[in-house]
């Protein structure tokens, strides 16, 4: 007897996060592509201007809340300055692992997008991604797709500047 697949989650996560993005109005294009997700990968493989490319970071809380980071692919985290953004201690802030990124978003390591968010915790934008032109590139909620859009339009999509949902500052380093 042979057992159906087990469902992708991260199907359900793709289709909701293009959805919302219909719903905007905002000019976006999806690109469809072999699975990346680093940035090794897409200079491999994806014929993407990788300085415009904006990887996602998902940290807990100590007191359980969740933060995604959004900033160039090519710069790492400030965990000093992002904790000092949230208005805690570098001790309360700690990246998920594989698995809870999984769990907690639906959706597989270095597919992580800005606006999975929404409703589920505090989204921070580096300063230095509204600095891309014209457009960056960032995860949807699947490897094999990458989504295109504006840095003002993509603020404006996770949910404008409001301090509870978007906040832009510096929290990264080269």
């Amino acid at each position: 007897m042979t057992h159906a697949p087990y469902p992708d989650p991260s199907q359900d996560v793709f289709r909701h996060l293009v959805e919302r993005l219909a719903q905007t109005g905002l000019p976006h294009v999806v690109h469809v592509h072999a699975p990346t997700r680093t940035v090794a990968e897409a200079e491999a493989n994806l014929d993407f201007d990788t300085s415009r490319i904006v990887k996602t970071i998902a940290f807990a809380l100590r007191s359980g809340g969740l933060v995604l980071a959004a900033l160039r692919g090519t710069r790492r985290v400030a965990y000093p300055a992002l904790a000092g953004l949230l208005g805690v201690g570098r001790r309360d802030l700690a990246a998920l692992s594989p698995e809870e990124v999984m769990t907690r978003l639906g959706v597989a390591p270095g597919s992580v997008s800005p606006l999975l968010a929404e409703g589920r915790g505090k989204l921070l934008v580096d300063a230095d991604v509204l600095t891309i032109t014209p457009t960056l590139y960032c995860g949807l909620g699947r490897s094999d797709r990458t989504l295109e859009i504006a840095p003002k339009d993509l603020v404006a999509a996770a949910g404008g500047t409001g301090e509870a949902i978007v906040r832009v500052g510096m929290i990264s380093k080269a």
